[in-house]
């Protein structure tokens, strides 16, 4: 089984990307509203000089960017929208809210008195700078492309408006400033750390299924696991009535090489015959396992019993290039298996296919060791 997954760099980059996308359609979403409330507070107004007509005209440029960032969303997957696509998106978005609240500000004097104009536009591009600053947190940079120009147009048009007062403005900016940076910073740091433990999370799973699933020793599935797919595999062929096959192997006379060798010799001589098997058991359904001490066992779908008597032959072969040394056996100077071939048929149980399997191994041994016996 395996454990590869992303590091942690690679995931965050992914994360973030991911992020600024559904950040992008969010702010399309908060521009939608912030139109359709300034439309509703234009529609209020007593007096009624600025026509609807140019209204719609100057928020066209900003309807027109989010159509065709809905389309292109509607035409690719998140995956193939680059980086530098969702920043031509931004800018345009952006620039087109600069044209709008210019557009109005410069048409003011026709619908508000006073300083009235100045409050109205100030709110709007607040209102935009926060959402601009939560849509892209999670790339300082684009974040500050996105509020930084929106600031400094809110900087201007007061000092244009009052050009005897520069502290008002000019602390409010330094303010704004220090809250986006600073806030941007606990909220990218509270992203990233998630993103850490998710990846963390996701390994820990894997690792704690593959020591469920897979033998320590010899690194394939273990009887647990066998008995799982095994399962699935009857059901499939019920469903289907496809052959199934399995094949249980015992290595000859294991106990005297632990005897004369060690364990640890021992232990060398099941992984190189896992190894084997693997190599064997090689179609991608098909599945090797440990079951239990020197026994192993081969779950081989849409094979009949003469496909898997080939199979074990095989594997008999395999073994006899690899020339795993066993000096105390009775048969040979190296290790050899007997092997149990069963198929399955309609109405068997699982515990049942085993015991049949497990029976044709006996013969095998009966039968003196290194062959295969089949049903």
């Amino acid at each position: 089984m395996d454990l590869k997954m992303p590091s942690s760099e690679t995931q965050l980059k992914k994360e973030c990307h991911l992020y600024l996308i559904n950040g992008g359609k969010w702010a399309a979403s908060m521009s939608i509203f912030i139109l359709i409330a300034m439309l509703a507070n234009i529609a209020l107004q007593t007096s009624k000089v600025l026509l609807a007509s140019n209204i719609v005209l100057y928020m066209m440029p900003v309807f027109l960017t989010i159509l065709l960032a809905a389309v292109v969303i509607r035409v690719y997957s998140t995956d193939e929208i680059s980086n530098n696509a969702l920043l031509a998106y931004l800018c345009s978005l952006e620039f087109s809210w600069l044209f709008l609240i210019w557009m109005i500000f410069d048409s003011s004097e026709e619908i508000f008195a006073g300083n009235a104009a100045l409050a109205g536009v100030e709110s709007i591009v607040d209102v935009l700078v926060f959402t601009f600053a939560i849509a892209l947190f999670v790339d300082r940079k684009i974040m500050l492309m996105g509020v930084l120009p929106l600031m400094l147009l809110s900087f201007f048009l007061r000092v244009t408006e009052i050009p005897d007062n520069y502290f008002f403005p000019l602390t409010k900016f330094i303010c704004f400033f220090a809250i986006v940076i600073t806030g941007q910073k606990i909220l990218y740091t509270w992203f990233k750390t998630a993103v850490v433990r998710d990846i963390e999370k996701q390994y820990l799973l894997k690792h704690f299924r593959r020591m469920a699933l897979i033998d320590g020793l010899t690194n394939i599935s273990n009887r647990r696991h066998f008995d799982e797919i095994l399962s699935q595999e009857i059901r499939a062929s019920e469903r289907n009535n496809h052959p199934l096959c399995m094949i249980l192997i015992d290595v000859d006379y294991f106990k005297k090489l632990n005897d004369s060798l060690g364990h640890q010799v021992g232990d060398d001589c099941l992984v190189a015959l896992a190894k084997v098997l693997t190599d064997v058991a090689n179609r991608p359904r098909d599945l090797a396992a440990r079951y239990g001490g020197e026994e192993f066992v081969m779950l081989l779908p849409d094979t009949d019993k003469s496909g898997a008597c080939r199979i074990a032959e095989k594997l008999r072969t395999a073994l006899s290039a690899v020339k795993i040394p066993h000096p105390d056996s009775d048969i040979s100077e190296y290790i050899t298996v007997s092997q149990g071939v069963c198929q399955w048929q309609e109405g068997i149980l699982l515990d049942e296919l085993v015991a049949e399997a497990d029976k044709q191994l006996y013969l095998a041994k009966k039968s003196g060791r290194d062959c295969f016996k089949a049903v």
